[in-house]
């Protein structure tokens, strides 16, 4: 009878990646950030956008609750970014700045300032220069429209004149 000889060679262990396959994961890697980085970028903008006409939502939310509550005219307007008895709307179309303002009491600061707010450097917000002004029932004179404009897209934040406020992709 035969018998076979089996010879065993001992195989190398492994003992991590080669440097042939730490590269070829390196460029792989590489190459899918380099792909999902204009995405990434669109979808930053586009929060900063709906971030931006979320805080004009609230802050003409709350001046139209303020002024049934307190029943006197609330405006809401661009200001100079200063905070005392004496801030009062600026002129402008661009709303860098603004706040909800009790333009009727200046006692206190407390009294007539109720939120002030700053647009974020990276976007501009407009809106009618003399501000968005709220009667003691929640009405207001006209339809109101604010423009949010982000290098990717716009957002129209919309004042009804029952003073419903909504978040648009299109003009009013």
């Amino acid at each position: 009878m035969f018998q076979r000889r089996t010879i065993c060679l001992k195989s190398r262990e492994s003992r991590g990646f080669t440097l042939i396959e730490l590269m070829i994961t390196v460029v792989v890697i590489g190459i899918l950030a380099v792909v999902a980085m204009p995405a990434t970028s669109a979808l930053i903008n586009n929060s900063r956008l709906s971030g931006q006409a979320s805080e004009l939502v609230s802050s003409l939310q709350l001046a139209r609750a303020e002024a049934v509550r307190r029943n006197v005219r609330i405006t809401v307007c661009p200001t100079d970014g200063s905070v005392s008895t004496s801030t009062a709307c600026a002129s402008s179309t661009a709303w860098s700045n603004w706040a909800a303002l009790n333009l009727a009491e200046t006692t206190t600061v407390e009294d007539r300032v109720l939120r002030t707010s700053a647009a974020n450097t990276k976007l501009q917000v407009e809106g009618p220069a003399a501000g968005i002004a709220f009667k003691p029932s929640g009405l207001i004179d006209s339809q109101q429209q604010l423009k949010v404009t982000s290098p990717g897209g716009d957002r129209y934040v919309c004042v009804l004149i029952s003073g419903v406020v909504s978040i648009k992709k299109v003009a009013c």
